[in-house]
């Protein structure tokens, strides 16, 4: 299986232990407004989502099931996706299009989950604006429409696989 870690920051500016050294840059929801416009933030949210659904594509996936979820009600409430969420559950298959909702829901703190395709497929949220994919092909065109698009990509383990 290849794995990546697909990140808004330049991968040059951590440490040698992997911590990012700018902490001027935003790396949460919660800082629009403070360390990022919410302009910028959608900028930034919509890359994330197009590289999900440009794996998908390239896997030739048009759907994903939920393999788990955790919500936060308040959150949930303030994004207004209770009744989007109400028919979601662990172990559903979900389209591209709700693959979208439910990462912009993550990447909004809103909820956590992980998604994946049997054992050839997978997208995990983790902190600081990371997002692991995995694919059990080598997907270079996906690679390189994420770098086209600004965002970093590099080989790494999702921390969030069962071991």
């Amino acid at each position: 299986m290849f794995s990546w870690r697909i990140t808004k920051n330049d991968p040059v500016n951590r440490d040698v232990d992997g911590s990012y050294l700018n902490h001027e840059e935003w790396t949460c929801f919660s800082e629009v407004g403070t360390k990022v416009s919410m302009e910028e933030y959608q900028i930034t949210e919509e890359k994330y989502l197009n590289a999900i659904t440009t794996f998908m594509d390239e896997m030739g996936l048009n759907r994903v099931y939920v393999n788990a979820l955790e919500q936060w009600s308040d959150e949930v409430r303030n994004q207004n996706d209770n009744e989007f969420l109400s028919k979601i559950w662990i172990g559903k298959a979900v389209t591209v299009q709700e693959v979208r909702e439910l990462a912009k829901l993550t990447l909004r703190n809103a909820i956590w989950c992980k998604l994946g395709f049997k054992k050839q497929f997978f997208v995990h949220f983790g902190y600081d604006y990371y997002m692991y994919i995995g694919a059990r092909k080598e997907c270079m065109k996906s690679n390189d429409a994420v770098i086209k698009s600004g965002l970093f990509i590099e080989s790494f383990d999702s921390p969030y696989l069962l071991k």
